[in-house]
């Protein structure tokens, strides 16, 4: 019965897909957003796409573009000092290039990104990209992180990467592309698949891009429930898009 009343909760709005049929989200309270960039359709699978949330660390998407183009890094490759804080997570306990700390989602990192862009600058760029609900009121360097001010929906994180993939946000093109190489995940010579994950407050996140051959996809995985995190959302989208590569 589960299973069935979970069959009927997916809405479709498009069956277009050289993929699975469904992604299997598991023990999870799972939603899927996928926009198709040739045709602009959109499948959405769950019940939660509307529902706005803290993005996590897929603010880092938008963050990095903001930095490259207010100037708060020379460009991907420049090395910022580790503070010397030791944190959890030790991959994060050493100098980091935003190449590096996007790889290993270093929030002290982006976090050092946010104050040199200063809360005037970071406010104005992320309601110009229509991000969410555009709230940077928190302080500087939290409001996107669980319980910050920051809120956006599946919808409107497959909406972003959409307007990114056909380069359309109000950013550079160099900050888009860069933005978009950093983050590729895996890429064969018809197939390219890239993303990031974010993990707060109940929430794991998976936000990204996929191409095969003349196919662009953008997409945004959300799941809810005991062990929800951005590997376990990145997880479930890889194994949908990735199971026939």
């Amino acid at each position: 019965m589960r299973r069935i009343i979970r069959v009927f909760a997916i809405l479709w709005i498009s069956i277009a897909s050289n993929f699975a049929s469904e992604p299997d989200f598991g023990k999870f309270d799972g939603t899927a957003v996928i926009i198709d960039l040739n045709t602009s359709a959109k499948t959405i699978y769950g019940t939660h796409a509307d529902e706005r949330v803290n993005p996590c660390s897929t603010f880092k998407i938008l963050n990095s573009m903001i930095a490259l183009d207010s100037g708060a890094v020379r460009d991907e490759n420049e090395t910022l000092k580790w503070d010397g804080v030791v944190r959890r997570y030790p991959l994060w306990n050493q100098d980091h290039s935003m190449r590096s700390a996007i790889s290993v989602s270093a929030v002290w990192f982006y976090q050092e990104l946010a104050r040199r862009v200063g809360s005037e600058r970071m406010a104005r760029m992320v309601a110009q990209a229509h991000y969410g609900n555009a709230d940077t009121s928190r302080t500087l360097t939290d409001f996107w992180l669980g319980g910050g001010s920051l809120l956006v929906s599946a919808n409107e994180e497959a909406e972003f990467v959409r307007l990114w993939m056909h380069e359309e946000l109000p950013f550079s093109t160099r900050a888009m592309r860069t933005v978009k190489e950093i983050l590729i995940l895996e890429k064969k010579s018809d197939f390219t698949f890239g993303g990031k994950t974010g993990s707060c407050g109940g929430i794991g996140w998976f936000v990204g891009f996929v191409e095969k051959g003349d196919d662009t996809k953008a997409f945004a995985f959300e799941i809810r429930g005991e062990g929800a995190s951005g590997a376990e959302a990145k997880k479930i989208a890889s194994e949908y898009y990735l199971e026939e590569h």
